[in-house]
């Protein structure tokens, strides 16, 4: 049997590539740009924020005995930058943040005021020592009157963006179109996560049935209201006349697939994402439930190198040195509290699991009665008994983890990581739940990337649950990554989720 192709009329063989090369630029023209929501806010915020600040102190810095428009221009990229990131740790540009209007004000009055203080604080003891012949800064009252002002404005700006934010969100500037293939088990599953309040504002779905690649089709688990009619009609034609911004495999078999009309869509520049790997990006967990694990062994992460090794340690000490520095005083307001309550040991010593299945101990201060495990280890539970008084503030406040910054000096811990569990409980769990043991491939932390995204858990299927966050994080590490959660973390502490 021969494959060669027909003899082609002199000329035709250009023009077919010329019609090809046609189709293929349409087909590329076709596509939308849509923004990513959370990094257009941010981009607003800060392009708002800076006009806003250099206007306003332009407009009045005489008053305010700035000396020179220099000293104008380096106040306003403190204000600015304070206030990003206080926005930023408050969960400010988080995809469910943003689903409401009331919601997306929330960060707001909690994160202006803080900035306002640390601006004040810069102002009279930073810029003091910067410009010494500069009376403003001397005065603790004017530079709260700065900071004040700035805030002010700063506070009328971010209720500005955000009314603009969710016009653009309802012209739909953010919401993608994608075709799922498949209407099985998978896809339901993911109609469900993207159906939710956070994903409905930015996602458009379209499913399309198993029949297109040559599958077999079962019963639909979609609402029929989401499945398009394919018709004759091929995938890649229905991805142009859809303006698809993207296609997730979601199928349950995978089998005797054709193909070579979903390539066409990949080199047509539409993006074809693997179920997991979409999964991955856009839960920020690594899916346990639809898990591939021929999937994890292919994709790309894990990776870590000797600069991310000695960057993270170099951070961890410096940070952990200036937290306890600034924490001593509640420490010790904290220590008196514990001792006054029953008189009984301050620091709670406990064996845990770090990088490699080692154990070390971990110090905490005591929040539980002395008796508290005289039953042995358990989890503690909601309303806990064995909570004293002054422990219950401790665990909320997040003050009783202050002496685990020991550990972080010492080596046995990190800053980031998961969180350390005791030998019982990863003995347990490392025989209910699969891939356990892979959350020892790093320093065990004082927070982590399932600490910013999930509540405490004390059951299996919250470990579960947990593992998925800490795997997305192993598999994914950098540096920059680090620096997020550790900024994430505040939003934690100043809304006292997640202790028990």
């Amino acid at each position: 049997m021969s494959l060669s192709r027909p003899a082609e009329a002199p000329g035709q063989f250009f023009r077919r590539r010329e019609r090809d090369r046609a189709a293929y630029l349409h087909s590329v023209r076709a596509k939308r740009f849509v923004p990513n929501s959370g990094h257009t806010l941010f981009v607003i915020d800060f392009a708002a924020l800076w006009v806003a600040a250099l206007a306003l102190l332009s407009a009045i810095y005489s008053r305010l005995d700035i000396p020179t428009m220099g000293q104008v221009g380096l106040v306003c990229v403190v204000s600015v930058a304070i206030a990003l990131a206080l926005l930023y740790a408050c969960g400010s540009y988080r995809l469910d943040v943003l689903a409401r209007f009331s919601s997306a004000l929330g960060p707001i009055p909690i994160a202006l005021p803080i900035a306002a203080l640390l601006l004040t604080i810069i102002l009279h003891y930073g810029f003091t020592n910067w410009f010494p012949h500069a009376l403003i800064y001397r005065s603790i009252s004017r530079c709260a009157t700065v900071a004040l002002v700035e805030m002010g404005a700063s506070l009328v700006v971010t209720i500005w963006t955000r009314t603009l934010y969710i016009v653009m969100a309802r012209q739909h500037w953010f919401k993608r179109r994608l075709l799922v293939l498949g209407t099985g088990a998978r896809a339901r599953h993911l109609f469900e996560l993207l159906n939710s309040e956070a994903h409905r504002n930015v996602t458009d779905l379209v499913f399309l049935p198993e029949s297109i690649l040559g599958a077999h089709v079962k019963s639909s688990q979609v609402p029929l209201d989401y499945i398009a009619v394919v018709g004759k009609r091929r995938i890649d034609e229905l991805a142009q006349d859809l303006r698809s911004d993207g296609i997730v495999i979601a199928l349950d078999e995978r089998r005797g697939l054709a193909l070579d009309h979903l390539l066409k869509c990949k080199t047509a520049g539409i993006p074809v994402m693997e179920y997991d790997s979409f999964l991955e990006r856009e839960t920020g967990r690594v899916d346990l439930r639809w898990l591939d694990l021929a999937w994890l062994v292919y994709s790309p992460g894990f990776s870590f190198n000797v600069i991310d090794d000695v960057l993270k340690r170099t951070i961890d000490i410096l940070i952990s040195l200036v937290l306890l520095a600034i924490s001593f005083p509640m420490l010790v307001a904290a220590v008196i509290a514990i001792k006054l309550e029953d008189k009984g040991p301050i620091i709670y010593r406990q064996h845990r699991v770090t990088l490699g299945g080692r154990e070390f101990t971990i110090y905490k201060l005591r929040t539980m009665r002395t008796d508290a495990e005289s039953a042995g280890a358990q989890w503690a539970s909601v309303d806990d008994p064995r909570i004293t008084s002054v422990g219950a503030f401790l665990r909320k406040s997040r003050l009783d983890e202050i002496p685990q910054l020991v550990n972080v000096l010492l080596g046995d811990m990190s800053l980031v990581g998961p969180r350390p569990e005791r030998p019982q409980f990863v003995e347990m769990l490392s025989r209910e739940i699969p891939l356990y043991p892979l959350r020892h491939n790093v320093r065990a932390g004082v927070t982590g990337w399932a600490q910013i995204n999930y509540p405490y858990g004390a059951s299996v299927d919250d470990a579960r649950c947990k593992l998925e966050y800490d795997l997305y994080y192993i598999k994914n590490y950098s540096f920059l990554r680090d620096i997020s959660i550790i900024l994430q973390t505040f939003r934690t502490l100043v809304l006292r989720k997640g202790g028990r």
